[in-house]
């Protein structure tokens, strides 16, 4: 390669956070919020999704859980704490529909002499286009909120897992798109008064129709043909990238935009310019 036009790769960066890979998508199964314990590890409590279905325990990063069009119903007058009467809620009900997850929190399998009763899985954060609310009603059909973004979040906005039970709730949203609800847990061993804590978990829910952001795609076998620049690009299947170049890392300018085919790759083919440049891709909105 001739040194006037030395080459620096960069991978992708999108307008927001990324999936590692492609995720998992929910639309059907059974699932739990599964609280783990894992002695001999540092933080020892985790969160994690199981597939009540098949029995395998998925990460919640690269999981999916997906709300239908089924899901969708209207706010009735008397439950305005989710929105104007008349207003559209997705929810994930307590009862099963075949035709949406069945989604439940537990804290089985965790040995009950190590803990006290009850875990804490508190909700820290919310992003994504609307609100977000899990919540039973009682033998009464009273609503019991345990989780609602809409008044704010704090010490209040938390689930309570018996230890070694398994329960079903309602969890609702008030906008279709991606959902990011980070979640994590606390406990206190028997005979401590010390609370452990998890790790903060992001739970994905699609409340369709909704997009996944663009995996960070990899520039690679840059070379200079002429005056052309080229290189491969492997990303998000069916999905646009802009190919930038800077001289300083300071100053960036789109020499291309190229779409990736059903296996995320593309190949790149643009002007090149004389002197060292430094390439990036960034994903198109």
């Amino acid at each position: 390669m001739n040194a006037r036009h030395a080459l620096l790769i960069a991978v992708a960066i999108g307008p927001g956070p990324v999936l590692a890979q492609s995720p998992a998508i929910l639309a059907r199964e059974h699932v739990d919020v599964l609280v783990l314990d894992r002695p001999g590890t540092d933080p020892r409590l985790g969160i994690a999704l199981r597939n009540g279905d098949t029995g395998a325990v998925l990460d919640p990063a690269t999981t999916v859980l997906e709300v239908g069009e089924a899901g969708r119903l209207e706010v009735p007058p008397g439950l305005e704490v989710f929105g104007p009467a008349g207003s559209s809620l997705w929810v994930l009900p307590q009862s099963q529909d075949p035709a949406l997850p069945y989604l439940g929190i537990s804290a089985s399998g965790i040995s009950q002499a190590a803990w006290q009763p009850r875990f804490d899985v508190q909700l820290l954060r919310v992003e994504g286009p609307g609100h977000f609310f899990a919540w039973q009603f009682d033998p009464f059909s009273g609503l019991a909120m345990q989780m609602n973004s809409r008044d704010g979040i704090g010490p209040d906005d938390v689930l309570s897992p018996l230890l070694g039970g398994h329960e079903h709730l309602n969890w609702g949203f008030t906008a279709t798109g991606l959902h990011r609800v980070e979640v994590q847990v606390s406990g206190r061993l028997a005979g401590s008064t010390n609370i452990l804590s998890s790790d903060p978990v992001t739970l994905l829910f699609g409340v369709t129709p909704y997009s996944l952001p663009a995996a960070p795609a990899v520039l690679s076998a840059p070379r200079h043909a002429g005056d052309r620049f080229a290189c491969r690009l492997l990303g998000s299947p069916a999905r646009s990238y802009r190919v930038e170049a800077s001289a300083n890392l300071l100053e960036w300018t789109t020499v291309t935009t190229v779409t990736t085919d059903a296996s995320g790759a593309a190949g790149v083919d643009a002007p090149g310019t004389g002197g060292a440049r430094f390439y990036r891709a960034t994903s198109v909105p």
